[in-house]
């Protein structure tokens, strides 16, 4: 069997067993890979109606949102400063804390982040000599200009207060720029999708996990 996909099946093995010990109940659908889109939700139902309705349980305890990261022991209460001085919003706390949760030797969330993708198709991705052929186009220029505004965000916000909430050596200092465009990248994406093929599908690609 190839490597990558034994380190899949390992990664998949990891995460429903933390998934699971944690208070989750698949009681109608399995998670497994759906090709080169990642992981997603498959129904295990014999007919339908056969769960009442209900393929899975998920407790409000591992549902990452502005609230949680709030209440969070380590970085809740400078989040909470920055919060009520206007310096974050909602998704820039999210976004905070998947960025040190990756950076966390021993996370809770490991064995979930794990399961996210590392790298998208976006241009901001694009190396320079790729983003050179676009030199002229309007993506081009969008480009050049997301990456400004990403680059102006990190240094002004990002870079210093995941520094102060972690004591990272100069390794993982040098990985947080990377770090920082992949959570963006993740969520601008889930935004576009949400506003370019409607809920439903939205709410299919967020199960994929993709």
């Amino acid at each position: 069997m190839d490597a990558a996909v034994v380190l899949e099946n390992s990664k998949l093995e990891s995460f429903l067993r933390w998934f699971q010990a944690n208070g989750a109940d698949l009681r109608g659908c399995t998670i497994r890979r759906s090709g080169r889109e990642g992981f997603g939700l498959f129904s295990t139902s014999a007919k339908a109606g056969a769960t009442d309705g209900v393929v899975m349980v998920v407790p409000l305890d591992l549902a990452i949102t502005p609230m949680r990261v709030l209440q969070d022991p380590l970085i809740g209460p400078r989040c909470r400063e920055l919060f009520e001085e206007g310096g974050v919003d909602d998704r820039l706390l999210v976004m905070l804390f998947l960025v040190v949760e990756r950076l966390r030797p021993s996370s809770l969330w490991k064995p979930y982040l794990d399961m996210l993708p590392s790298t998208f198709g976006t241009s901001i991705w694009f190396t320079e000599n790729e983003l050179a052929e676009l030199e002229g186009t309007t993506l081009h220029r969008a480009t050049v200009m997301q990456r400004k505004s990403l680059q102006t965000l990190f240094d002004g916000k990002v870079k210093g207060l995941v520094g102060e909430l972690l004591s990272v050596d100069e390794s993982v200092r040098r990985a947080l720029k990377a770090r920082w465009i992949w959570e963006t990248a993740r969520a601008a994406l889930a935004a576009a999708r949400v506003a370019s093929v409607g809920l439903g599908q939205a709410a299919a690609g967020v199960l994929s996990m993709a």
